[in-house]
């Protein structure tokens, strides 16, 4: 997460989930461990109406550039606007695109459109359709753009009807992993984005900002010989607390609710008529406190390292995520293709934070962490770091924002000294070039290390062969683990769950934002 929440998020982000077993794939991965009523099977059927409930916030649009920023607004624009490509297993599944292919130094990409793709209007999808949401995506300055960021828009072209060139400012081994990243395209000219149509199996019928949308299945779409539409209406409903949307889930309000807490999978152990679904590893949410280098007092490295020892991440893995997440070691990516397991664990010793504290003249540090319940885990922990700072010399204190206007100002985000964030699964390279260096979309640690992580980040933009892949990422995330902001203390796995009757949602990429293009109820 992939709007400016999603991708801080992850919007946005995160990475791919595999099917359960045809039933509720909105994580996958969850294999033997999920109960057997999640691991029930469906045929898709035609009719009926699905009613899901999702996170929602004060700036919801049906602007597509701002799709990424909330919530349901994302859920709402995977079946209203297809993009050219989604994330399966870390690897794009082109959707729009035919195929996307580079040059032989990777400075250039070719994007080869479907044939056939008619917008909800009647009108064929082109090459120009595709150049126009790219420049508006990034003209607009939505989350998608911190993906773009090599890309010249200048020279950019389409070459024919079905035919885009994008050559880049330098080598990008890794663009086709951005360009499979929520490019919802729509038609080149539009002038009010807020009502621009879309390629995908649903239109907006009926939105009103803060209420709920309703989208009906559109006869002529393109894609339907492999799937959806099934659903005569279908339902969106923001709903900003968690325990909210599992109460609707349980009374039969809704039909499936995105982003549960953690407790969901204990206090519904038993409940058959639910089906609650987990994703692997590497879909896992990172639970982060992310400390500003550029913003006192963490311009000082024994500082930002005190901090990172007085966290007793054993502890708050049993506390926050009830002994069901793992330890962080304060790096994004873990357990996905490239992320180097050689790097020695962070440990946990407040005595040595309290001598690091001393030495540069900060002992009786007080810092105010900013936090919200937006995400799962990330005001619990807040208030279990209390003591364990206070142990280390450090009086924290917390500035609690209400859920729906955490990630709304973004200004006060990148001017924070330390708050607590949570990051959803990205494909690794694509995340560092989010969150750190000189270009960085949602730099929470700052730029202050720019000049010496640029170089690194290049270098691993340029590799294309697969064991340069490998060495370059790893030459980024020793870097990070030394000199970086980030105490990444815990990952957790999300939680979502569907009423026995609901079918076919599939994470493609986000498990808290799925996909709704092949739902359907019994």
């Amino acid at each position: 997460m992939i709007t400016r929440r999603a991708a801080l998020r992850g919007v946005a982000g995160g990475a791919v989930a595999v099917a359960a077993g045809g039933a509720l794939a909105a994580c996958g991965g969850g294999g033997d461990e999920r109960p057997a009523a999640a691991r029930a099977s469906a045929t898709p059927r035609k009719g009926g109406k699905l009613r899901a409930a999702f996170i929602g916030g004060s700036t919801e649009s049906t602007d597509p550039t701002l799709a990424a920023g909330v919530g349901i607004d994302y859920v709402r624009a995977r079946v209203v606007w297809d993009a050219l490509g989604e994330l399966d297993g870390g690897k794009p599944v082109w959707r729009l695109a035919e195929t996307v292919e580079p040059n032989s130094d990777a400075t250039q990409w070719t994007v080869r459109i479907r044939k056939g793709v008619t917008f909800s209007d009647g009108r064929q999808l082109t090459a120009n359709d595709v150049l126009f949401s790219l420049r508006m995506l990034v003209e607009k300055r939505s989350p998608q753009a911190g993906f773009m960021t090599h890309l010249d828009l200048k020279k950019a072209r389409a070459r024919d009807a079905r035919t885009v060139e994008l050559p880049l400012t330098m080598a990008d081994g890794f663009f086709d992993l951005a360009l499979a990243h929520s490019m919802f395209v729509f038609p080149d000219g539009t002038k009010n984005l807020a009502k621009a149509v879309g390629s995908g199996p649903y239109v907006v019928k009926k939105w009103q900002a803060g209420r709920s949308s309703l989208l009906v299945p559109r006869e002529d779409y393109w894609d339907a010989d492999n799937g959806g539409p099934y659903l005569d209406e279908l339902e969106l409903i923001p709903v900003t607390d968690a325990a909210a949307r599992l109460s609707g889930l349980k009374s039969g309000q809704f039909e499936y609710a995105g982003g549960l807490a953690l407790t969901a999978l204990r206090t519904e152990r038993g409940n058959s008529a639910l089906r609650l679904e987990t994703p692997s590893k590497d879909l896992w949410v990172d639970l982060n406190l992310p400390m500003n280098l550029g913003l006192k007092p963490f311009t000082d490295p024994r500082v930002v390292r005190a901090v990172k020892l007085a966290l007793d991440r054993e502890a708050l893995v049993r506390t926050v995520t009830l002994g069901q997440g793992e330890v962080g070691n304060d790096l994004v990516g873990a357990h996905q293709p490239y992320y180097d397991t050689s790097i020695a664990q962070t440990g946990y010793d407040p005595e040595q934070a309290r001598k690091l504290l001393k030495e540069a003249g900060q002992e009786g540090l007080a810092v105010r962490i900013r936090t919200s319940d937006y995400d799962y885990g990330t005001e619990e922990s807040a208030t279990a770091m209390v003591p364990m700072l206070e142990k280390a010399g450090i009086k924290a204190t917390l500035d609690k924002v209400p859920a729906a206007d955490y990630y709304s100002d973004f200004k006060t985000i990148l001017s924070t000294p330390v708050q607590t964030a949570a990051y959803h699964p990205n494909p690794l390279p694509l995340a560092i070039r989010t969150y750190y260096g000189s270009t960085a979309s949602f730099p929470l640690t700052g730029t202050k290390d720019a000049a010496a992580l640029d170089p690194l980040i290049a270098a691993m933009n340029r590799a294309t062969r697969d064991e340069q892949r490998r060495a370059r990422v790893a030459d980024v995330l020793k870097h990070l683990h030394e000199h970086g902001g980030d105490a990444l203390f815990a990952r957790v796995p999300t939680v979502s769950g569907a009423a026995a009757k609901a079918h076919g949602v599939e994470s493609r990429g986000y498990a808290d934002f799925p996909s709704l293009r092949d739902a359907f109820v019994e």
